[in-house]
């Protein structure tokens, strides 16, 4: 049976048991609800650019595949001297297209039919005679050869064709030794030879009258004023171009992190300690160039009975 004193003995011990329990959660929760952290300190990584140049090129499209800096983070930004660019990435891979830019050589030759335009000619003439080409040549410097556009044309007079007819006429003499066997006729635009018909007759007066007779013919008569309209493609040299190539510059701007992975922590504190640790995420470098993140602060405070066996007695 216990005595007085023991039973005494065994309470204090259990009220100091239940008094350290009390104190432990109490010094649990204010560990827990009187951490105060300072605020975060906004950072921001470092730039850098690297550049990739494209080789002269026939070819207006390029493309090109890079491997990206050791130090990468993002792409800020991707531009190029000439042109246009696009891009995608893949692992530490950046593939790289380009188009539209501005001829960065080429090779120079005269080429005499550099310049062309359409040029036309007229000429004009009695008959419908006209060449099958005609030369063509301005003060410009074109050149070429024009062909007929189309058939020749009257732009005035007229035509009267050639023609025939049978006259008469008669011859009066006064001795008939006078009287020639043929007759020339000229008259009115016709002529011809006329020869005897019949017999000479004689007239009251005494006279030889002679009768001829025969056909005779017109020429033709051609007033006209014939035009020819020529056309064609002239041609004028000069220095012309070919071997044309193309060649860009890409410029390649990116947020760099650090390089090296001691270089590039935060400070904190475990969740099982109250001692300060260091984790290693993704490498950054803070505006004043310094690799902490940032620091969390802790203040602790407990109240309470220090030591509860000094309490009672």
């Amino acid at each position: 049976m216990r005595t007085k004193k023991q039973h005494l003995n065994v309470k204090y011990k259990r009220q100091n048991i239940t008094s350290n329990k009390a104190l432990m959660f109490s010094l649990s929760l204010l560990l827990t609800s009187s951490i105060l952290f300072h605020p975060v300190k906004t950072f921001a990584s470092g730039t850098e650019d690297s550049t990739v140049t494209f080789a002269e090129s026939p070819s207006q499209e390029q493309s090109k595949v890079v491997t990206l800096p050791s130090n990468f983070d993002s792409i800020e930004s991707v531009s190029v001297n000439t042109g246009a660019v696009d891009y995608s990435i893949s692992g530490n891979e950046m593939t790289i297209n380009v188009s539209n830019g501005k001829v960065s050589s080429k090779e120079s030759f005269y080429n005499p039919t550099l310049h062309s335009k359409e040029a036309t000619s007229v000429q004009y003439s009695d008959t419908n005679s006209f060449p099958n080409a005609v030369n063509y040549s301005d003060d410009n410097g074109y050149s070429g050869t024009l062909t007929p556009l189309s058939p020749a044309y009257v732009v005035s007079g007229t035509y009267t064709p050639a023609s025939s007819k049978t006259v008469t006429v008669s011859q009066i003499v006064s001795n008939p030794a006078y009287l020639p066997d043929n007759l020339e006729y000229n008259k009115n635009n016709y002529s011809g030879t006329l020869s005897k018909n019949n017999n000479y007759v004689v007239n009251i007066d005494g006279e030889y009258i002679q009768y001829y007779s025969g056909t005779v013919y017109s020429k033709d008569i051609d007033t006209r004023k014939w035009r020819q309209d020529y056309l064609g493609e002239v041609y004028k040299g000069g220095t012309d171009y070919k071997n044309y190539k193309y060649s860009y510059t890409v410029t390649i701007t990116y947020k760099a992190g650090s390089s090296s992975s001691t270089n590039c922590s935060y400070k904190g504190i475990s969740p099982s300690s109250v001692t300060t640790t260091n984790f290693r995420p993704k490498c950054v470098t803070l505006d004043d160039g310094s690799s902490n993140l940032y620091t969390m602060k802790y203040n602790f405070s407990v109240t309470g009975i220090s030591d509860a066996s000094a309490k009672e007695k």
